[in-house]
């Protein structure tokens, strides 16, 4: 089995993500089960007889929340996996991992070390006679140009990444590069090739139009008409457009926060089906190659 991480700054971003994969990608979401039956070593590994030997490297995660403070322990830790589609065709498991910022990679490197470690200790696997369900995989990083801009939100990501991942001098953005460790990508949202700024934001809100036109265009005029410019909602038009995305879709999800607003049970899929970005994500996390098996 193929695992290709997808790891994204917000939980909106992740359900674009899932969402998009569903849309253009023929996967189905993948839940229900607890996260020791992932496959390993992302859920627990086994022996030939079926024992477990080792516990899932997700599971790992929550091995130090006793000595976290209670307002800590209520969140998952970082990355946190929040969700995972298969494309059975394909062989292949996107996990959809959320890091609550581009900033934060020191908690995705040390899990990116402890996959690596873990894929390649050989000797280990077969002296506790086990094998990994998976055995090849690929990573994916999604962010936002901000105000920064494309180009200098690559530059970003190879100065925080190129020591885990070596030479990603040539990466550009929805490419792939061959790194040290596994093949490497980064798709970053902006508002087009002539506006290369913005956020995922520039792209839900014609979504959103579409999907609630009347509804829409209130919430439109609620925002703009009662801010002020101390408010958050002032500080950039990627706040203002979540606002106005979260208001319109408070009908059906009152109280739900932007990620349930646009998931499966808020904006149409045929909204993600006609979305040029939403496609062009898909076919990005599709085309990820893969590293020569580990053994």
């Amino acid at each position: 089995m193929k695992a290709v991480l997808v790891f994204c700054e917000g939980r909106h971003d992740v359900v674009f993500a899932q969402r998009s994969l569903g849309a253009h990608g023929n996967c189905s979401w993948v839940g229900g089960q607890p996260i020791s039956e992932l496959p390993s070593p992302f859920g627990r590994s086994k022996n030939n007889s079926g024992q477990t030997v080792r516990k899932g490297l997700i599971e790992g995660l929550f091995e130090h929340s006793a000595n976290v403070t209670l307002q800590a322990a209520a969140h998952s830790p970082l990355p946190c996996f929040d969700a995972a589609v298969a494309n059975t065709a394909k062989d292949t498991m996107f996990f959809l991992v959320r890091t609550s910022g581009k900033t934060n990679c020191d908690p995705v490197l040390k899990f990116l070390t402890s996959l690596d470690l873990t894929l390649n200790t050989p000797k280990i696997t077969n002296e506790l006679g086990m094998s990994h369900d998976v055995s090849q995989y690929a990573a994916a990083f999604l962010y936002d140009a901000d105000d920064e801009g494309v180009a200098s939100t690559l530059q970003a990501f190879r100065d925080r990444y190129t020591e885990h991942f070596g030479d990603l001098s040539a990466l550009q953005h929805g490419q792939w590069l061959q790194g040290n460790t596994a093949p490497v990508g980064c798709f970053v949202f902006h508002g087009s090739d002539q506006q290369p700024t913005g956020t995922i934001e520039d792209h839900l809100a014609p979504m959103a139009e579409q999907s609630w036109p009347d509804r829409y265009a209130a919430a439109q005029a609620l925002i703009d008409d009662g801010r002020h410019d101390s408010d958050q909602v002032s500080r950039s038009n990627a706040e203002r457009l979540k606002a106005i995305i979260t208001v319109a879709g408070q009908f059906n999800h009152p109280g739900d926060p932007l990620s349930v607003i646009i998931g499966r049970n808020g904006m149409p899929q045929e909204q993600f089906e006609a979305c040029a970005v939403s496609r062009e994500l898909a076919l990005f996390l599709l085309k990820a190659p893969l590293a020569p098996e580990h053994r």
